[in-house]
């Protein structure tokens, strides 16, 4: 799984950058540079093979990803261990296992876009308003674009977080949505118009290629890539997000997070033709709460349960791509169900 189909072009964007090729950029990477800039540094300075410099950029997205995916379950719970349940999910999960480790870039971008999601619950949750926090969020998303589009679904929890704000009025929070959006949009033309100027590619030229050639859509294809995301953690999502409603633990966060998931999903499809697994995966993190909610439903069993179903997840998909065996994922979704049920039913007779 170490070179993927996209590879290639990356580390031809970076001899691109050295000057140590002459082959075009038909994919248009050096639209987002700053995807390329730590391994263009390891080779440049301290010659580590590009493609080593992807993965060690890759490997150290991977872990600060799950760290800043702690820190954000932790301030939405403040609960140390479902915090660490949906850091373990989200690791396990083979989108990040196998695609955040191979050379792609997409392991940066979604750190970026989760540094983001912090920073703006930091910034929108706190007692007082920080005009210059605020100022300094647009900036950064701004930057995000440079690196990847996942950045965009930080700008649309942002918008949710803002608009669902219990304290603010209209004003105020119309106010925060032109400082915003103006910082953010003054980063992404600027940068845009300086890369344009350099290499004579923009973000637009990656825009338009994405369009120019899409692959048919299917709801069954996108469906299954849907699934394939968290795969087994979708019945603990489901469990935990029956729980969080039932209970009524309904907070201004869960709503932001749970309608930037689901907007998410239902307007990739219009927007963007490559709806794969790992593209789909940038949703993750606004529902791996609820995951860690549906886990700790089972109490004890909650920390072997989400172990149990990260490693079926990684098993299958290994058995897939290496020896393409049909049914293991539905044989794998059903036995999981019936150990869930099965668990739950012994936890009722057992309190009554």
């Amino acid at each position: 799984m170490f070179f993927q189909t996209d590879s290639p072009s990356f580390i031809n964007a970076v001899e691109l950058l050295l000057g140590e090729s002459s082959q075009p950029d038909r994919l248009f990477r050096l639209s987002k540079p700053l995807s390329l800039f730590i391994p263009t540094c390891l080779y440049y300075f301290f010659e580590i093979p590009i493609q080593y410099g992807f993965f060690i950029q890759q490997l150290l997205a991977y872990w600060l990803s799950a760290f800043v995916l702690y820190k954000i379950v932790f301030f939405v719970t403040s609960k140390d261990y479902l915090a660490y349940l949906a850091m373990l999910a989200y690791t396990l999960c083979q989108p990040m296992a196998v695609y955040g480790l191979a050379i792609l870039t997409d392991g940066l971008g979604w750190f970026w876009m989760l540094w983001g999601v912090l920073w703006s619950l930091k910034c929108f949750c706190s007692p007082k308003l920080s005009w210059r926090h605020i100022a300094f969020l647009g900036g950064f998303m701004g930057i995000g674009f440079f690196i990847k589009e996942s950045i965009i679904i930080t700008g649309m929890f942002t918008f949710f977080l803002i608009l669902l704000h219990p304290h603010h009025t209209p004003k105020i929070k119309i106010t925060i949505y032109a400082v915003l959006g103006s910082f953010f949009l003054g980063t992404f033309l600027i940068g845009n118009y300086l890369i344009d100027s350099i290499w004579g590619i923009s973000i637009w030229d990656w825009i338009k290629f994405g369009h120019s050639d899409p692959p048919a859509f299917y709801w069954k294809s996108f469906i299954a890539q849907s699934y394939h995301t968290i795969d087994l953690y979708w019945f603990l999502f489901l469990v935990g997000l029956f729980k969080n409603i039932a209970f009524r633990q309904w907070t201004q966060i869960y709503a932001a997070l749970f309608l930037t998931f689901v907007t998410g999903w239902f307007l990739l499809p219009f927007f963007w033709p490559y709806l794969y697994d790992r593209i789909l995966f940038m949703l993750v993190p606004f529902l791996i709460v609820w995951v860690a909610f549906g886990a700790h439903h089972f109490k004890k069993l909650a920390l072997p349960l989400v172990l149990l179903a990260g490693a079926t997840n990684l098993i299958v998909t290994f058995l897939i791509y290496q020896y393409q065996i049909s049914g293991l994922i539905t044989i794998s979704a059903c036995l999981y169900i019936l150990l869930l049920v099965l668990i739950h039913f012994r936890q009722i007779s057992k309190s009554s």
